[in-house]
């Protein structure tokens, strides 16, 4: 396989897992859907630049260079999108310089569109291209003096400049002006990309304008393809990486909401048996299993959330069987148990659930002095989980079974289900 395209699948397939990973989850705004905007039309234009996807396509169509033209314009549209994708997300200012006058829709559009019209009249007239010394195709090269195909390329290359510019100006005018840490960091790698993204016009510009002087350019054929083609690595796999940034963190949120997800079935399936006859139908007509909690990956957010809730309104259901006296000795138990601190504490809630829930089946008395809240949960979801996790933990725990029996004063304690 020729170097070049090694190079350039270092992009093209994270290009299109960032693609795929944006199609699952579809955009709903139009940031978001610049975005998607964006990577597709590069995913495109850096399939179309590996050589055995040219050579496919010639041999199917039977026109030489089939594939460069519409590599070229994929690239220019999505440096377009690009200025979109960041410009949605640069928090407003009353004042903004004068140079974000020229980032707006329709400026950037009209000045792509006409460049990809003008670069597109030419091309059919440019020189063909050439197969490099390693076997990759070389377009480039072969319009060193060739007025078509410079054309075509400094309206190719001059929209690129005209877009990536102004974006690594918004990428640190962003990073200048979010307080997201994480933000900041996505925004100056981003912007890393832009200049580069920037340089490489210049660097193919310079070696076109070589052709109509005097002056010779200092790099060979050869090295000034790879140097091409490490000039747009270095573009695209800063923007890459910070656009891709927040979906790692996307998918490392969904990793633990799924972990917690399925360290909280066991509480949940105990307790949820206590809740209102309508909530537990709702159950066997829809609910969940073991290999659900496992495979199924859509909205892990809402069914984490859903779960923590009636876990919380069971504790609720429970709370009148739960008397000071039995909180106290519950917490003296887990103790005695060899926990400490907040295992102790959450051992404690455990045993307290586990006693209210054989006196609920029971049909027992409420207890004289109720104990009150029994959990104190916040706002965030996760901090939620994590500790009910540790109570769900407990409340399974066979090192808890001679404990749970003496509470509920029995002399026999069947196990719960786990």
């Amino acid at each position: 396989m020729p170097t070049d395209d090694l190079i350039d699948l270092c992009t093209t397939i994270p290009l299109w897992v960032v693609v795929a990973f944006r199609v699952y989850h579809w955009p709903t705004t139009p940031g978001k859907r610049a975005f998607l905007a964006t990577f597709a039309t590069l995913a495109v234009g850096s399939t179309l630049r590996l050589s055995f996807v040219e050579h496919a396509l010639v041999d199917l169509t039977g026109w030489h260079d089939f594939a460069v033209l519409p590599k070229h314009l994929a690239v220019m549209y999505c440096c377009a999108f690009l200025v979109g994708w960041v410009e949605s997300v640069v928090p407003p200012r009353e004042k903004e310089p004068a140079w974000r006058r020229w980032t707006g829709v329709k400026v950037r559009m009209t000045t792509v569109t006409v460049m990809s019209i003008g670069a597109t009249v030419v091309f059919p007239f440019a020189a063909p291209s050439i197969t490099a010394a390693d076997g990759s195709t070389d377009f480039a090269t072969p319009q060193y003096g060739n007025v078509a195909g410079s054309i075509h390329l400094t309206l190719y290359l001059l929209a690129m400049a005209a877009a990536l510019f102004p974006s690594a100006l918004l990428f640190l005018s962003v990073a200048r002006r979010t307080d997201d840490r994480l933000l900041k960091v996505c925004m100056r790698v981003m912007a890393v990309g832009g200049i580069a993204g920037t340089i490489y016009p210049a660097y193919r510009i310079s070696y076109l304008v070589c052709g109509f002087t005097s002056l010779d350019f200092p790099l060979g054929p050869d090295a000034f393809h790879r140097g091409g083609a490490l000039l747009q690595l270095a573009t695209i796999l800063p923007v890459l990486l910070g656009s891709s940034v927040r979906a790692v963190e996307i998918v490392l949120r969904a990793i633990r909401h799924r972990r917690s997800l399925i360290a909280l079935r066991p509480l949940w399936q105990e307790l949820v048996s206590v809740l209102p006859p309508d909530t537990v139908l709702r159950h066997f007509r829809t609910g969940t299993s073991p290999r659900d909690d496992r495979q199924r990956l859509r909205d892990l957010y809402g069914r984490l959330d859903g779960r923590v809730v009636e876990i919380s309104d069971a504790c609720f259901e429970l709370l009148p069987y739960i008397g000071e006296d039995l909180h106290r000795q519950a917490l003296v138990e887990a103790r005695a148990a060899g926990l400490h601190g907040a295992d102790a504490r959450a051992a404690r809630e455990a045993l307290c659930l586990r006693v209210a829930r054989m006196r609920f089946v029971d049909q027992e008395d409420y207890a004289d002095r109720p104990a009150g809240a029994l959990f104190t949960l916040g706002h965030d979801l996760q901090a939620n989980a994590l500790w009910l996790a540790q109570v769900s933990r407990h409340y399974t725990s066979p090192r808890l079974a001679d404990a749970v029996a003496a509470l509920a004063d029995h002399k026999t304690f069947q196990g719960a289900t786990a």
